[in-house]
């Protein structure tokens, strides 16, 4: 044993001396000196016990017949030590009492016998208390020793059963390989055979057709066959624009004043940029993820330009509110106050915002019945870096987080229809650490968009990755069918050398049946909020809400009011006129030879009067309409928007590619709602013969703006 202190070491060295030499002694000499030491002292005594340690002297006492009586009745003799003798002598005797024999000692050496046998005894219990403690150690250390045995048996049988399990494991992946790689080859072969199939369809097709155009032209000269393919083409394409009279044409209208080309219906959307219309029209919950630089921060901003834009179209006022760790502007939100730094030491603020927030959602929730939920207007909450805060608050804050937890599992599964949703900006989708208490099912009721990027530094240095984007598609709960994994991991690895040279983001949602694509650049805004919007209270407002109901039910819907201003008509009209088609100073396509030319190609009079105007609204004039598409026939540009709408162009988008027409031609407009929306639906009534207005997008756009008209 080591010793504790300087003093424990002299008592020690003292004390303990010969004990510490015994003690360096091996088990058999320990044991050999103490049954020595036993041996020695039952020896020693048993002969401390026999015999007599002094001389004895026997007396007698004289009777009064002078006889003498040398023991007592019980026949005991009477003796007494040597000792004792001469001093009862030297103190004087009776005469009674005569000395008679000297007994010798027959034991002189008993007392150092009784020391030999207590220092053997001695000894040898010292020498059994070294070996218990000795033993007690031994038996401390084979507790460990079993318990260390015990853990290494229990570390092997489980590496054992982990590597079954890997082989298990892997055996399963190859089959399933396997199986994927048999239905890819099989899907390979029937899409070969059906593209064969269609390309077979198609030769014959043609082979049929140039042998018809052969019989047909049979005898014809060249020049006669060149009239005859222009005059089948024109019987295929009625509204062909010819000449300058094209799309590109009009958008470009060189031969009329210097532009830049527009098309005048927009190209499909990309994934990137549908990804952001999605975003801006969902009503779910959304996970926002991504690593360091993968571009969320440009995404939010999209996102919350959208959402404001949105509520000013319908009149209404957006309340977005931001929880965050970090002070960021958030596109000036934080200057308005909207933004609530979370502090780890008293989240008080924090859990007061979700509360707040929560209870706004319940207000909807109690007054709000099932048919006014459409009216709405939207209510957001972002928690952004959101991970982090749900580590401190399930650290630290277990009650707290309970509470939170409880009011964000309302939000997610039922917000959605009370336009209350959450916007979670994390850098992992795990469970736990969204604080979703391990429910996949939860996390498929939000809509998930993974951002990746490999940013390139200005020093040459490379930070980010595209691992949560894969990590997100491989993930069985979020996509579950084999074969649209294997889909998307293919679309992600051919945009990610894409990506990484354009330096714009890759992503992967599931919105929609779940989608791979790039992100177009997003320049970060700035949202100038009104002053309704700056001083918007997080409580709901149950009096505000009902006379928005009113207004929509009177037809007052938006920010632009419709109702006519109270004017006579013939001024109103002369005022509309004035603000959506007044050139000022006049151009050719103002005067009355231009007019006269674009009635002549009416079948009109040189007369301004109004087209045919099925709907109410802004009147619509052959001179206006020459102003704003000069040397266009109506029912040309009616073509161009029917083959939008059979594309699948939503009608918000062709109302903004016919007026940005007008606009190339030097008529900028002011007002969506007015003029827009009043010059489809003229084309529509004057121009569609039914067929157009029957499409879904259409329909609905014409059903909603004649209940505005009839509301008006």
């Amino acid at each position: 044993m080591l010793p504790l202190t300087e003093k424990h070491a002299q008592l020690l060295k003292s004390n303990r001396a010969l004990l510490l030499t015994f003690e360096r002694l091996p088990i058999a000499g320990k044991l050999s000196a103490v049954a020595l030491a036993l041996l020695l002292g039952i020896y020693s005594g048993i002969n401390a016990i026999q015999g007599t340690a002094s001389n004895r002297v026997q007396l007698c006492i004289r009777n009064n017949k002078q006889a003498l009586q040398c023991a007592d009745k019980a026949g005991k003799p009477y003796i007494m030590t040597e000792y004792h003798a001469q001093q009862w002598k030297a103190n004087g005797i009776p005469r009674e009492v005569v000395f008679k024999d000297t007994i010798p000692a027959t034991n002189p050496n008993k007392a150092l016998w009784m020391a030999l046998a207590g220092c053997s005894f001695g000894v040898a219990g010292m020498g059994l208390r070294s070996l218990q403690n000795s033993e007690r150690q031994l038996a401390n250390y084979e507790v460990i020793a079993e318990k260390r045995d015990l853990a290494k048996g229990q570390l092997a049988a489980r590496a054992e059963l982990l590597e079954d399990y890997r082989n298990v494991t892997i055996r399963e992946v190859q089959v399933q390989g396997d199986l994927d790689a048999t239905a890819n080859d099989c899907a390979v072969v029937l899409k070969q055979c059906e593209v064969l199939g269609e390309a077979d369809i198609k030769i014959a097709q043609l082979e049929a057709e140039e042998a018809i155009f052969d019989a047909e032209t049979a005898g014809l000269s060249d020049e006669k066959k060149q009239e005859y393919i222009a005059f089948l083409r024109n019987q295929k394409t009625p509204f062909q624009l010819t000449g300058t009279q094209t799309l590109d044409g009009i958008n470009n209208p060189s031969d009329k004043v210097e532009s830049d080309s527009v098309s005048i219906i927009k190209s499909a959307k990309t994934p990137g940029e549908q990804l952001l219309d999605d975003l801006a029209y969902s009503d779910k919950s959304m996970i926002l993820a991504g690593s360091t630089g993968a571009g969320k921060s440009h995404t939010l901003s999209a996102w919350l330009d959208s959402v404001y834009s949105q509520a000013r179209s319908k009149g209404q006022t957006a309340s977005v509110w931001i929880l965050g760790r970090k002070n960021d502007s958030f596109c000036g939100l934080r200057e308005a106050g909207k933004l609530t730094i979370f502090n780890s030491i008293d989240p008080t603020k924090a859990y007061k915002l979700i509360e707040n927030f929560h209870k706004n959602f319940l207000a909807r929730l109690e007054n709000i019945s099932e048919n006014d939920r459409k009216h709405l207007p939207p209510l957001r909450l972002i928690l952004e870096d959101w991970s982090s805060i749900v580590l401190t608050l399930r650290k630290a804050y277990k009650a707290l987080w309970a509470k939170i937890e409880l009011m964000l599992l309302d939000i997610i599964t039922v917000g959605r229809d009370y336009n209350v949703c959450l916007l979670v900006l994390a850098q992992s989708l795990n469970l736990e650490a969204l604080g979703l208490v391990g429910d996949a099912n939860l996390r498929a009721n939000m809509a998930i968009v993974a951002q990746g990027l490999l940013v390139k530094t200005a020093d040459g240095k490379t930070k980010g990755d595209y691992l949560l984007v894969e990590l997100s598609i491989k993930n069985q709960y979020i996509v579950s069918d084999n074969a649209q994994r294997a889909m998307l991991l293919a679309q992600l690895n051919e945009l990610m050398a894409e990506s990484e040279a354009k330096q714009i983001p890759v992503f992967f949602t599931t919105l929609g049946n779940g989608n791979v694509g790039l992100l177009p650049r997003i320049e970060k805004a700035v949202i100038k909020l009104t002053p309704e919007e700056r001083d918007e209270k997080l409580a709901f407002d149950i009096e505000k809400f009902r006379q928005y109901l009113i207004q929509c039910e009177a037809g007052i819907t938006t920010a632009e009011t419709r109702q006519k201003p109270q004017l006579s008509d013939s001024e109103y009209w002369q005022r509309t006129y004035d603000l959506e088609f007044n050139l000022g100073d006049s151009e050719p396509s103002d005067s009355q030879e231009n007019e006269g030319e674009l009635f002549d190609s009416q079948g009109q009079s040189g007369e301004a009067e109004p087209l045919s105007d099925k709907v109410s609204g802004f009147m619509w004039t052959v001179r206006g309409f020459g102003q704003m598409y000069p040397g266009m026939a109506p029912e040309q540009l009616f073509q161009s928007v029917s083959e939008a709408a059979r594309s699948g162009q939503k009608p918000r988008d062709i109302i903004r590619s016919v007026l940005k027409c007008g606009e190339k031609n030097g008529h900028p407009t002011r007002s969506y709602t007015q003029h827009g929306k009043t010059l489809l639906k003229w084309l529509i009534e004057n121009y569609d013969d039914g067929e157009i207005a029957q499409l879904p997008q259409i329909h609905e756009f014409l059903q909603n703006e004649r209940g505005n008209d009839n509301a008006q």
